[in-house]
């Protein structure tokens, strides 16, 4: 536990969680504020961009910091950005369908626990062949292009088809 006691380890494995629970309702609001100011499409792309450039920096420096408690508070915070991030993806749901965004959310939450199956086992494939630094490097990476897929939402554009009129 790299020179950490049990209760020690509690601790600090404890701030990840913290980092979430003060970031993720701050992810909203910005969220919030940024769609009232830029609109819908440029504000919530805006507030996912924010959320994984801080994330994908933070652990990157976390996963290249010798020091144990700066590499802790580093991926806390990447934790707590990734949070920042996904709470505009559920706003989006709701932005981008009315009637269908439980089912939505319901895709939307199918894929990102399939990606959370799988970060384990890639982060450990990697680790044990190249190491933990370059494992943090490439969930980074993973990171920064998820949030840049994000140019691909418009969340200003209905998926819904218009109700057609019916004959009289």
């Amino acid at each position: 536990m790299r020179g950490f006691t049990v209760k020690q380890g509690g601790f600090w494995g404890s701030t990840p969680f913290l980092a979430i629970a003060l970031l993720a309702p701050l992810g909203g609001w910005v969220s919030d504020r940024a769609v009232a100011r830029f609109g819908k499409r440029r504000g919530r792309q805006s507030a996912v961009w924010l959320g994984a450039a801080f994330s994908a920096g933070l652990m990157w420096a976390g996963g290249h910091t010798e020091n144990n408690i700066l590499a802790i508070l580093l991926l806390a915070g990447a934790a707590g950005f990734n949070l920042f991030a996904t709470t505009t993806w559920w706003a989006a749901c709701n932005d981008l369908t009315k009637r269908y965004s439980g089912s939505l959310s319901g895709f939307m939450n199918m894929f990102g626990n399939l990606g959370g199956w799988l970060s384990p086992i890639v982060t450990a494939a990697i680790a044990t062949r190249v190491g933990w630094n370059q494992a943090l490097s490439f969930a980074a990476l993973v990171t920064l292009a998820a949030g840049a897929l994000w140019l691909l939402v418009d969340a200003s554009q209905s998926l819904e088809e218009p109700p057609t009129p019916q004959p009289s």
